[in-house]
């Protein structure tokens, strides 16, 4: 895949493993007994203990100068952060794994309307066609499911796209001013704090299987450290539509995976919409239609 200019060999990295990474999430999600609360609270908790020590350890000066305003919309991130997770992990167990997917990267189209109004960042022609050709496959993979999952849980993913959207757009003006670590650190935090009450009400904190503890380590491993903090990383280089658009993979690869583990076999539209969303992807990337101000700043590491 070509990449715009102004983005280097990590970034490309990051985002690979992250597309890789996040698409997992919606198979461990649904092999955990515990509730969806509780699977995201031990989720983002477990990822803010792993995220710690790298953070204190290369990122303790970036908390010296952080701004109680600054602190406050750190907050306002983790808190839709919190708010993606809960409505997102509970569609997973209230519709297909391919209806949850495909509905949750929705968020593209309102990023692209959000980052052109909060952070001006413009986007290409180019940029706009690869990104509609992108979500026509999406629809033409599900044209023949959607209507078979659960409403309740197809609604609950679209309000994850909306969180999911505001989350990257704040993640993309404040990791202009914290480096990835600490950006992590209490974005991550908020969020477990955000959410841990209603996990409690709704388990009091006791996972319903033993072996859901396991699941929670690796989800907050793999989707959690290599998933979302990649995405955070190139959030500090790239746009926020380019970061949101290349998730567009995400549905892809867990529909395949839900029909090698779960037996989710994808509908005969997916074969002819999954090569859209790739042909979209590459066309957004390879065309260099997101524009950044020149040179990323000492935060975006």
């Amino acid at each position: 895949m070509h990449f715009p200019d102004n983005e280097d060999a990590r970034s490309r990295v990051a985002l690979a493993v992250a597309i890789a990474s996040v698409s997992t999430a919606a198979i461990m999600i649904r092999i955990c007994d515990s509730g969806p609360l509780t699977v995201a609270f031990y989720r983002l908790l477990f990822t803010t203990l792993m995220v710690m020590p790298w953070a204190l350890a290369k990122d303790m000066d970036c908390f010296k100068g952080i701004s109680p305003r600054e602190w406050a919309k750190l907050a306002g991130i983790g808190l839709v952060l919190a708010v993606h997770f809960s409505l997102w992990v509970s569609s997973v167990g209230m519709t297909s794994v391919a209806n949850s997917a495909v509905l949750v990267t929705m968020h593209p189209i309102f990023v692209a309307a959000i980052a052109f109004i909060a952070l001006n960042e413009r986007t290409s022609r180019s940029a706009l066609i690869g990104a509609g050709i992108a979500f026509a496959g999406v629809a033409i993979m599900f044209a023949g499911g959607l209507s078979g999952g659960g409403l309740a849980g197809d609604v609950l993913a679209v309000g994850g796209a909306v969180a999911a959207a505001f989350y990257i757009i704040g993640g993309r003006s404040q990791r202009k001013k914290l480096r990835t670590g600490a950006y992590c650190l209490i974005v991550y935090g908020f969020a477990t704090l955000f959410i841990a009450p209603l996990a409690y009400m709704e388990s009091g904190f006791v996972p319903a299987s033993g072996n859901d503890w396991y699941v929670f380590v690796l989800m907050a491993v793999v989707a959690g450290v290599l998933g979302h903090t990649m995405y955070n990383y190139a959030l500090g280089r790239v746009s926020a539509f380019f970061v949101s658009t290349t998730l567009l993979g995400e549905p892809i690869i867990s529909s395949i995976l839900a029909w090698a583990l779960l037996s989710e076999v994808p509908s005969k539209w997916t074969f002819v919409g999954a090569p859209l969303v790739l042909v979209g992807i590459l066309l957004s990337a390879g065309m260099g239609g997101w524009l950044m101000k020149k040179g990323a700043p000492d935060a975006a590491r």
